[in-house]
């Protein structure tokens, strides 16, 4: 049994940061968050080039009391990622990950897995971890077995742990819970949200015709509704068993909140996840 902080997906108060960055980061510690994940989105040709340097926004986070425990990086195949790692290390980011793919077939996860075992050996080598973040589509199924379990199979355990989002797997059809006991021990973060209790149909494979490849074009019109995401709390997930879960794995370090969309403000949206999870981890104990 282990107690596991809260953290924040920074992507929750994304457009809150746009407009006061600092100021939201020292409001997202007022709410009691003292982990937080990055999200870097290098579109323009796979350029990296941060307004701070990794060492002086580390500093203005410890003056918040804020650490570094992940680092979420948007793939790109020009992207230089030995600059991504220097400047995790420097910002004292415990990992990063690559949070998003899309498979055209079973050929196109195993090069994936290829790719993810090479990116977790070069980060270990760093003194970082390297963390394989799903969606839905990861629970589309190639000659008869879930793209996730190819996966799970097929990258090596000294390079490669998991970040489950728990909402996309059950987004995908799946029991959260069945996930993380399948995972096991390379288990060591979870993303946070709740579906909302209007969303129909939960599971996006009974709308996706069988066969049909789950492209961004697939991907985009039915996982971007804001109706469909609720606060932890406020839906239908069971996240007293997602936690209980979790603390008996023990391998879970943080529990994330990814908010990625809201009806709410995003503060306002942030704080509910935070007191409802603070609340159930307190009566787990």
């Amino acid at each position: 049994m282990t107690t596991m902080p809260i953290g924040l997906q920074l992507f929750s108060v994304r457009k809150t940061m746009e407009k006061d960055y600092m100021g939201t980061l020292q409001k997202v510690s007022d709410i009691g968050y003292k982990n937080i994940e990055f999200a870097i989105f290098p579109y323009n040709n796979g350029e990296f080039e941060p307004e701070m340097s990794g060492r002086e926004l580390k500093k203005r986070l410890a003056d918040m009391g804020l650490s570094v425990v992940n680092t979420m990086v948007a793939f790109h195949e020009k992207l230089d990622w030995d600059k991504i790692i220097d400047y995790c290390n420097e910002l004292g980011s415990l990992g990063f990950c690559s949070p998003i793919f899309f498979y055209k077939n079973k050929d196109a996860v195993f090069e994936r897995a290829e790719w993810l075992n090479k990116m977790g050996e070069k980060s270990y080598k760093a003194g970082l971890e390297f963390y394989f973040h799903n969606h839905f589509m990861e629970f589309q199924k190639f000659d008869g077995k879930y793209a996730y379990d190819y996966i799970l199979e097929n990258t090596d355990p000294r390079y490669v742990m998991f970040e489950l989002d728990t909402f996309w797997a059950q987004r995908g059809g799946m029991n959260p819970v069945e996930v993380m006991d399948k995972v096991g021990q390379r288990l060591r973060l979870l993303h946070q949200k709740d579906i909302s209790k209007g969303t129909h149909p939960v599971n996006l494979f009974e709308v996706i015709p069988e066969g049909t490849s789950v492209t961004y074009d697939v991907f985009y019109p039915l996982g971007s509704s804001n109706l469909d995401f609720a606060e932890v709390g406020t839906g239908i997930m069971d996240i007293r068993a997602i936690l209980k879960k979790a603390k008996e794995l023990g391998s879970v370090k943080n529990i994330i909140v990814e908010q990625d969309q809201t009806v709410l403000t995003e503060l306002e949206s942030i704080k509910i996840s935070y007191d409802c999870m603070s609340k159930i981890l307190g009566e787990l104990g």
